[in-house]
């Protein structure tokens, strides 16, 4: 594997390694999939667009992706005066655009279907890196993720290394500022129990049974829109001809009965009801999450 190749795979750890299931972030609150500022919904909007949790009650104490970047980016500035600190010269990725991220909270939907054939997530791509490194800049930007192996102290010149490397303290520094463990905590639960919650009401349920009923006229036996992308054979192998059909039946039939708008409308009005009982912390959360943006945009400002 190439220095460039290697970079690129620890840099996506990184990225990646707070991530947990239905898009929640480092920080706790739904992680936005696209850029659009994250408001409580007003009225019951279509869903055809993509977004479905991004456009939950929730969402309102997140980042949206645009503001996610900007912390990205904001983290690699110190990280790149740590590699000065080394005598090593370091050219963090350009920010490009924030693509638009798939939302499967309520299964497949018509956005979904066409970004990938059948069930299967589009392949992940990995956070770009612009320069080839060399194995001393990988094992003093990404600490003991990039040395190897090695065990012990880590040095460079005779300087010792963060652990974590210069990018893993750079992230671990700025974001001590801004945690809330208790509201991290109380967001993700909302997040959580609301979706549990909702498929158990008596309106989604009775949503499930008219899709199911759609597709069964299909040809196709299913309880519920949860049920086609947990089958094995859709998950593992080729994409067959018989995993686009049922995608496709699945699309139509949540179109047809209406379903996205109905669970959506359920699990809003359950997320707003928990909302209520946890605000003061749910607005100490959002209040970091504003603190921590405007202090990306200035460490991008004055680099």
């Amino acid at each position: 594997m190439t220095t460039r190749r290697v970079a690129t795979a620890l840099l996506a750890a990184f990225v990646l390694a707070g991530c947990s299931a239905q898009g929640t972030s480092q920080d706790g609150a739904v992680r936005p999939a696209d850029a659009g500022t994250a408001q409580p919904p007003g009225g019951r909007p279509s869903l055809s667009a993509p977004g479905c949790t991004f456009r939950l009650p929730m969402a309102a104490y997140s980042y949206t992706a645009d503001e996610y970047a900007t912390i990205e980016a904001a983290e690699q500035v110190p990280a790149k005066r740590c590699m000065a600190g080394y005598s090593l010269g370091y050219r963090p990725p350009e920010r490009t655009a924030v693509a638009p991220g798939v939302d499967r909270r309520y299964g497949l939907s018509e956005q979904d279907a066409a970004l990938a054939p059948g069930y299967r997530l589009p392949a992940a791509q990995p956070p770009a890196q612009e320069e080839e490194l060399s194995k001393e800049q990988i094992s003093v930007l990404y600490g003991g993720r990039g040395s190897e192996g090695k065990t012990g102290r880590l040095e460079y010149g005779g300087k010792a290394i963060p652990e974590e490397g210069c990018l893993g303290q750079s992230i671990l520094d700025f974001r001590k500022d801004y945690e809330h463990p208790q509201a991290i905590e109380t967001a993700r639960h909302i997040s959580s129990q609301s979706y549990q919650d909702s498929m158990a009401r008596p309106e989604t349920q009775a949503a499930f049974r008219k899709w199911s009923a759609c597709m069964k006229e299909e040809g196709y036996i299913y309880a519920s829109p949860m049920d086609p992308p947990s089958v094995g054979k859709f998950q593992e192998g080729p994409v067959t001809a018989e995993e686009k059909a049922t995608a496709q039946a699945d699309v139509a039939c949540k179109t047809r009965t209406d379903l996205l708008n109905s669970w959506f409308a359920v699990e809003s009005e359950i997320q707003q009801a928990m909302i209520s009982g946890d605000t003061k912390v749910l607005q100490e959360l959002r209040e970091l999450h504003r603190k921590k943006v405007a202090a990306a945009r200035t460490i991008l400002t004055e680099g």
